[in-house]
């Protein structure tokens, strides 16, 4: 019995040339990528059995997507939606976006506000608040902690931030340092230098108890969880602004102004030496 030939599908100008784009734009997934492939191959004149020799398909698959193709066409589906996948039924949605929103604004707020005498809301914690407020009927920590997640909320953490006191002449500050930035290079053909120090505190000196072990084929580098602390170091370090570079640095167990002064007094004394170099250099040339 010969074998019934698949209905014929038609691309229009527009929607041939809008498939094409899709297939070779990076950013389409595969799954869209395959079904536009069935499509243009089923424009051509391929049969179904043809169409999943070439893509390495199942023949149901491409007799799917050929019929789905020609559906939309009748109901003048937009391009793109035809070799979407179609919304599946579920369950309905078990909170409404006011309660969600509500849920939001909670975790957001102080939870001594609502006293109670934590500092950071648990799952738990926001659950009971929202049945309390009648928000919700119920809701688990777990589904807390789900919507949580999917807002990228996350109240079980915080981080320090530094709140400056107001200085009336800040912006003349900032106009002076960005003035000495930019005579730097004109100083620097003059023989001037423009020197910045500065420190870092509270590095953390520590030691592993253990060498690393090497990588090998299937497995990362090892490292060792246990260190040894030996305190806390501070570096302080000049910076020649023209060049870019660092110059003079040290590195000790605490910061005091005797530090600062000390690295004044070892800068000083290598540009002294160099410029006398340069002088020595002058004389032994002739110049």
């Amino acid at each position: 019995m010969p074998r019934l030939a698949p209905k014929e599908l038609k691309l229009e100008a527009k929607e041939r040339e809008h498939l094409e784009k899709l297939i070779n734009r990076h950013t389409t997934e595969q799954q869209i990528a395959l079904r536009a492939k069935i499509v243009l191959l089923a424009d051509e004149g391929e049969n179904n059995r043809e169409i999943a020799r070439k893509l390495k398909i199942s023949r149901k698959m491409a007799s799917q997507w050929r019929e789905r193709w020609i559906a939309g066409q009748k109901s003048e589906i937009e391009i793109t939606e035809r070799i979407k996948d179609a919304e599946r039924s579920g369950a309905p949605a078990k909170f409404k976006p006011e309660q969600i929103l509500k849920l939001f604004k909670l975790a957001c707020d102080d939870p001594k506000n609502y006293e109670r005498p934590i500092s950071h809301w648990t799952g738990r914690e926001l659950a009971e608040e929202l049945v309390k407020q009648g928000i919700v009927e119920s809701i688990s920590p777990r589904q807390v902690g789900r919507l949580w997640e999917e807002a990228d909320i996350k109240p079980h953490q915080s981080g320090y931030w530094l709140n400056p006191p107001p200085d009336p002449n800040f912006g003349e500050k900032v106009n002076d340092i960005c003035q000495a930035y930019e005579s730097a290079i004109l100083g620097e053909e003059k023989g001037e230098k423009t020197i910045s120090l500065d420190e870092m505190t509270g590095i953390q000196a520590l030691e592993r108890k253990a060498p690393d072990l090497p990588m090998s084929q299937g497995k990362i580098q090892g490292r060792e969880f246990e260190y040894i602390r030996h305190g806390t170091q501070t570096l302080i370090a000049s910076f020649d602004v023209a060049k870019g570079q660092v110059i003079c640095s040290t590195v000790g167990n605490t910061r005091t102004e005797a530090d600062y002064l000390g690295l004044a007094e070892k800068k000083l004394k290598l540009l002294r030496r160099k410029d006398s170099s340069r002088i020595k250099d002058r004389q032994n040339t002739g110049k």
